[in-house]
This record gives structure tokens, C-alpha cells and sequence, in this order.
């Protein structure tokens, strides 16, 4: 996948925290994409030890959401953004809540597989 330049500024060294705080979101989002398939998975299969990586991969989620939303904060701080690029760094700022909730919600299916299976109650 190409990546495509958010816009140029004036300061190249704005345009590489917008690049950097784009790429962190989008690999939040991934991150959290793969712990709702692997917690699925983990509860269909009866697979105790993904359920355990979801669970911990929650722990880096949560650490994502909190360095994404300071490093907003900052820019914010630091560059006072206009028109667009505002707007993405408010999305982005609200966005990552909504990640991180639903990487909670992978976790709690995880938790929920590894009871069944103990529980000897599993789909498999």
C-alpha cells in the first residue's frame, strides 16, 4: 500500500507528525482488526492459548490509545492546525477511543472462550 502525503505545509517537520499520527492510527486499527478475528476465532476453535495473545495484545491497545491521543494533544498544542488538518486530528482523537473500546470487547470475547473451554463447554 502507497502512502499517500497528507498535505504539504510549510514546515516538512508538521507534515512528518500529521504522516506519523496517521500511520499510528492506521496501525491501531489494524491491530485492533486482528484481535476481534483472532478472539472469533479463538472462541469457535476452542483455542485458549490465542484467546491469551488477544488478551494481552488488549494491553498494547490501550497503550496505543493513550500515546495516539497525546501525541494530538500535542500537535494541537505545538502547531494550532487549521481547516483539514484539525479535522483529522479530531477524528483521530475520537476515532481511537472507539478502537481501543472495541479491543476491549475482543479482549472480553477472549476472556469469555477461555471460561468456555474450561468449562468444558466449548462450540469445538
Amino acid at each position: 500500500m502507497q502512502k499517500e502525503p497528507l498535505g504539504l505545509h510549510i514546515s516538512q517537520q508538521f507534515t512528518a507528525e500529521m504522516d506519523e499520527l496517521r500511520s499510528r492510527f492506521l496501525g491501531m486499527g489494524g491491530l485492533v482488526e486482528k484481535q476481534v478475528n483472532e478472539a472469533v476465532t479463538a472462541l469457535i476453535e476452542a483455542d485458549t492459548a490465542l484467546a491469551q495473545l488477544v488478551r494481552e495484545a488488549d494491553k498494547h491497545t490501550n497503550r496505543m490509545e493513550t500515546t495516539i491521543d497525546e501525541e494530538c494533544v500535542r500537535i494541537l498544542a505545538r502547531r494550532q492546525p487549521a481547516a483539514s488538518d484539525l479535522r483529522l486530528i479530531i477524528s483521530i482523537s475520537k476515532a481511537v477511543i472507539d478502537l481501543e473500546r472495541i479491543g476491549d470487547e475482543a479482549s472480553k470475547i477472549a476472556k469469555r472462550a477461555i471460561q468456555l473451554t474450561e468449562e468444558g463447554e466449548s462450540p469445538k
